[in-house]
């Protein structure tokens, strides 16, 4: 049996046909800037569903905002406010005629990670995916955790700062989200703000550019903290980092130096606080279309037993 997964972005929505063992048979990117309401948002899963094949495996959906994983309701709408407070399942379930399930984004990257990537055989971890934001998932006792309103693992609004007030400048994303690098370097070197990607950006890394190199440190060590800040409330064993800059092999250096760093800090030694691993992601931009599937299967199995009971 086949089944549509969707993995529904800032800015495109990214869909695969696949089969029950996560292999993909076909990929595929749509993008969604020009969808405005929530009757355009809905057309466009059905449209898609439709071209591909109406999958009778039914849609599995990994959103970019926070999800009542079991209902399908958006407590937020992420880059798409005029979902929030709907409930998408039964949205797409009643367009498409078909079983539906709805996930947040970071949540489906845990799952994947933690069933079939770097992150199995752990039982507790965290992952830290890096986009616009700092989205991310907490594994405790192997299990997903969702909390109270599914927002757990977000890490976005976290504070830079607990000395001053919390405002709009205290989100801990403003200096680790994927676009700060470049648009820090680009801030240093006098050029047009957002002119230079993350690409460019380490590429003047590796060119041993020393402005580039600097900004790198800075935000490695910002990215250290926060994992840091994270592993002490939950006191895991291995946080991986996701998003498409992890597959950067300088980021994962120099986080794992910043890192490192913090446990030579004086007196760190006599307090004891264990070291988690500093993991990397499996699957990249493929572990939000694995995860949806593994939660789709999930509610089915859950459903089904329910039903024989």
């Amino acid at each position: 049996m086949n089944y549509f997964a969707v993995d529904v972005g800032g800015s495109s929505i990214k869909y695969a046909v696949m089969t029950e063992e996560m292999h993909f048979l076909k990929k595929g990117k749509a993008e969604s800037r020009h969808l405005e309401t929530p009757e355009q948002f809905i057309a466009e899963i059905k449209k898609l569903y439709e071209e591909n094949g109406c999958c009778e495996g039914g849609i599995a959906v990994s959103f970019c905002g926070e999800t009542n994983e079991k209902t399908g309701y958006l407590y937020s709408g992420g880059s798409y406010p005029y979902l929030a407070k709907l409930n998408l399942k039964d949205m797409i379930e009643e367009a498409c005629n078909t079983k539906a399930s709805v996930e947040n984004d970071g949540c489906c990257a845990g799952l994947a990670e933690s069933r079939y990537g770097t992150l199995r055989g752990y039982q507790n971890a965290a992952v830290v995916v890096i986009g616009t934001g700092l989205g991310g998932a907490i594994i405790l006792n192997g299990a997903l955790y969702h909390g109270a309103h599914g927002y757990a693992g977000s890490a976005s609004l976290l504070a830079r700062n607990i000395e001053v007030p919390y405002t709009k400048q205290s989100w801990s994303f403003r200096v680790t989200g994927a676009s700060y690098p470049g648009n820090r370097y680009a801030q240093i070197k006098g050029l047009e703000p957002g002119s230079v990607d993350g690409i460019m950006f380490f590429k003047a890394c590796e060119e041993k550019d020393p402005d580039a190199l600097k900004v790198l440190e800075e935000y490695a060590s910002a990215l250290a903290n926060t994992l840091f800040n994270i592993h002490l409330i939950l006191d895991v064993e291995a946080i991986a980092i996701g998003g498409g800059i992890s597959q950067q092999p300088l980021l994962k250096e120099y986080v794992q130096k910043a890192f490192d760093a913090i446990y030579e800090t004086p007196g760190m030694p006599k307090i004891g606080v264990p070291k988690p691993m500093i993991r990397i992601c499996e699957f990249h931009n493929d572990a939000n279309l694995i995860g949806a599937l593994s939660h789709h299967l999930n509610m089915i199995n859950t459903e089904e037993s329910v039903k024989g009971n």
